[in-house]
């Protein structure tokens, strides 16, 4: 017998019996709990528990169960298939709409504006997006995407949002946007994340792009900090800027610092000088001119980044004035005045020892030469004798330069005449000779390696002069004369002032000797005046930043002239500590502008430095032997400056662009370069001078003496000047009288030096 058949005709013991019905009894809540009526499972409830007819029971309700388990298995097949679905077959609204299609009916704009809510939330509330998206929801569940493509058309949209290459949603977005004026829901979102998403961007930058963006100090680069609300930072390797801040005023920073870029203009320049220049100048120019300067090679040529034009402009005349005077500056002669040993008087104990200099650092009242090296300033002054009374020459005793009992030296120690040096050479047919002496300071400067200023001198100790002088001239220490106005003048008050501008143009020595005393030179002045004391553009263009513009302080004149305690001083620096606006909001009256005729001298400049360490100042004596140079000889090119400049001050347009005068220009077969451009008040006086020392007067003579308050339009440093001069004179006793105010005027010291105060007794 098969084994099939023993496995079915087999009986059942009672306890698979009773483990069958049970299962059976599980099956039957199974389908309790399903989608089959349970009409149909009723019959199972008629079975028998005997054991007898166990096995006809349990036959019957298996058969009855067949079409029941069919009939669940098809709802679960059902069921399962739906989950399933595959999504590209179409859905029933697809069909249906295609079947719409397919009968030829076509909705319209009146179908669709219908779905066209009457009005909908604030887009700031956050109901808005929930109404966009339901809106869109049903746009797209009614209409297909041809449909919604249509819609776009009958509209008359841009042809960019009816495209064929679009998405069905992107058609019902352009009809809600661009149609009914839904605020675009995507732009709202960018906006919000703008508005508090906070990210970092690094921009790469290279030095001269750093430069321009950083601005004078770093304030353009604040400003712009604080205009865009970012926190900028630096990184160096590489060079870049780190910037934080909100993600939509990241985006408007990106602009504006591409733009910046490409706004950036650059050329190279050759210097007349062939020569480099100094790296602390080229920091200092790019600093005044406010353009990114760099030497190119040892060649002389440097190459410029500016913003604009005017800023490049300045950033070249800046270096060429730069590399002549430094190229002109080093070689000039130096000498120096060793007064006679001074007699002691009974009263005083006699000083067997000659006298000792010392180098000592020098501050001076005002600001330095923008040309001299960055770091120390000192001076070369004599050291006060232990048991002696002053350190400063007695001219009573020793006589001055006026006496002749003292010598000049060289740095050498060569005596030398100051008088056959200054007035020996023949004069010029048809030039006049001008002889002036400046006095001031002539500063040893010394280079710092941190750029900061130092007091500890070049050569320290005291030392006797001839030692000085011979460690100058093997050092070759570079000297600078700095003009200053002396302490009998600074309480003088101004009178019979004029304000000039002037204009110096020099051309680059073509030998040593030249290179030395002998300098071709070009002055061009215009002087200026108004009908009353209102505001005027001649007030209005003298400025305490650089914007390089002529000043012309007339304004302050009916002061000076009746307040008897208005100091020269004071005089000097009250045009520029109050703002040309504020002159005009204080008078708005409109004042005629007079600019005189052109003066222009061309001639031979000779500068000789005296150093003096027994004396409070040193003097630079000047000798210019000059022509006029009538108008129709000048040159072309300061002839259109010249006439652009008269229209600018007599115009009546307030915007209108001060003129610039020309870098360089060509005369008489030599090409000569702005030295300075200059803004001046000049007054001349005639102060009482006196001959006594430590304020016992013995004598007072009167000098001509003739003050000057400068501001350099280029550089934007004031400073203040202080000469007598010998006019085209050979007269002896004039030479006599030159020399006597010279000596008078550079051995007063300050007040708080040689001024006794005798304090009343109670």
């Amino acid at each position: 017998m098969s084994s099939p058949l023993l496995r079915t005709s087999r009986s059942l013991c009672s306890s698979c019996l009773r483990w069958r019905r049970h299962r059976l009894y599980s099956s039957q809540a199974a389908f309790a709990t399903s989608t089959v009526p349970i009409n149909n499972l009723q019959q199972t409830e008629t079975l028998s528990a005997g054991p007898s007819n166990a096995l006809a029971k349990t036959k019957t309700p298996k058969r009855a169960q067949a079409p029941r388990e069919m009939e669940a298995g098809k709802l679960v097949e059902n069921d399962t298939s739906s989950q399933s679905r595959n999504p590209l077959e179409p859905t029933r609204v697809d069909l249906y709409l295609a079947s719409i299609h397919a009968a030829g009916l076509e909705p319209t704009l009146d179908d669709i504006e219908r779905c066209r809510p009457k009005r909908h939330s604030s887009p700031e509330s956050s109901k808005y997006a929930e109404e966009y998206n339901n809106l869109l929801d049903t746009l797209c569940r009614s209409f297909s995407k041809d449909q919604l493509r249509k819609f776009t058309e009958l509209y008359n949209l841009d042809p960019i949002w009816t495209r064929s290459s679009r998405r069905k949603v992107e058609y019902a977005e352009s009809i809600m946007e661009k149609q009914w004026n839904w605020p675009s829901l995507k732009e709202i979102e960018r906006r919000q994340r703008d508005k508090t998403e906070v990210v970092i961007k690094t921009f790469s930058v290279n030095p001269s792009q750093l430069f321009l963006i950083l601005g004078k100090d770093g304030a353009d680069l604040l400003q712009l900090s604080m205009q865009y609300n970012v926190h900028i930072s630096l990184a160096s390797n590489p060079l870049a800027l780190r910037v934080e801040g909100l993600r939509g005023t990241m985006k408007q920073l990106t602009e504006h610092l591409s733009e910046l870029k490409k706004g950036i203009i650059d050329e190279i320049v050759e210097l007349p000088s062939k020569r480099p220049i100094r790296q602390d100048l080229v920091q200092r120019i790019s600093r005044l001119a406010g353009a990114y300067v760099e030497n190119l090679g040892h060649k002389g040529k440097i190459r410029i980044c500016a913003k604009d034009t005017d800023k490049m402009d300045t950033a070249k005349r800046l270096a060429i004035r730069a590399s002549t005077e430094i190229q002109g500056g080093h070689s000039l002669p130096l000498l120096c005045y060793v007064p006679t040993k001074e007699k002691p008087e009974h009263s005083a104990a006699p000083s067997f020892m000659p006298h000792t200099y010392s180098i000592y650092p020098f501050l001076s009242p005002r600001s330095l030469p923008w040309t001299m090296m960055k770091g120390g300033s000192f001076r070369v002054r004599r050291v006060a004798d232990w048991l002696g009374a002053k350190a400063i020459e007695d001219m009573t005793k020793t006589g001055g330069l006026a006496g002749g009992q003292g010598k000049v030296v060289t740095k050498t120690e060569e005596s030398t005449d100051l008088e056959a040096l200054l007035l020996s050479a023949s004069k010029t047919p048809g030039h006049e000779r001008l002889v002036s002496a400046s006095f001031g300071h002539i500063v040893l400067g010394s280079e710092s390696p941190t750029g900061h200023s130092v007091l500890s001198p070049p050569l320290k100790g005291n030392w006797t002069l001839s030692k000085i002088l011979k460690w100058l001239h093997t050092s070759n220490t570079p000297l600078t004369f700095v003009p200053s106005l002396p302490a009998s003048l600074l309480n003088s008050p101004p009178s019979n002032q004029k304000v000039i501008h002037r204009v110096l143009y020099r051309t680059i020595p073509e030998s040593q000797l030249e290179n030395s005393l002998h300098q071709q030179l070009i002055k061009l002045e215009l002087e200026f005046s108004t009908s009353n004391m209102a505001e005027t553009k001649v007030a209005r263009l003298e400025h305490s930043d650089s914007d390089h513009e002529l000043a012309g302080d007339l304004t302050l004149e009916l002061d000076a002239d009746h307040d008897p305690s208005y100091s020269l001083e004071s005089f000097q620096d009250s045009a520029t500590s109050e703002g040309p606006l504020k002159f005009a909001e204080r008078n708005s009256q409109e004042a005629v502008v007079n600019v005189s005729e052109a003066t222009c001298l061309e001639g031979v400049e000779s500068t000789l430095d005296i150093m003096m360490p027994d004396r409070p100042m040193d003097v630079q004596f000047t000798v210019f032997e000059h022509a006029d140079v009538c108008a129709g000889d000048q040159p072309p090119l300061l002839v259109d400056y010249t006439k652009q400049l008269r229209h600018f001050l007599t115009s009546q347009d307030r915007e209108a662009i001060q003129p610039q005068p020309p870098a360089a220009l060509n005369f008489r077969g030599r090409t000569y370069f702005l030295q300075t451009s200059l803004s001046v008040r000049k007054v001349t006086e005639t102060p009482q001078l006196s001959t006594g020392a430590g304020g016992n007067t013995k004598q007072s003579i009167s000098a001509r003496v003739i003050t000057e308050s400068v501001l350099d339009l280029e550089s934007n440093q004031k400073f203040t000047t202080c000469q007598v001069t010998l006019d085209n004179s050979t007269d002896r006793e004039a030479w006599t009288q030159f020399l006597a105010s010279c000596d008078l005027i550079s051995t007063i010291s300050m007040p708080a030096q040689g001024l006794e105060i005798d304090l009343p007794v109670p």
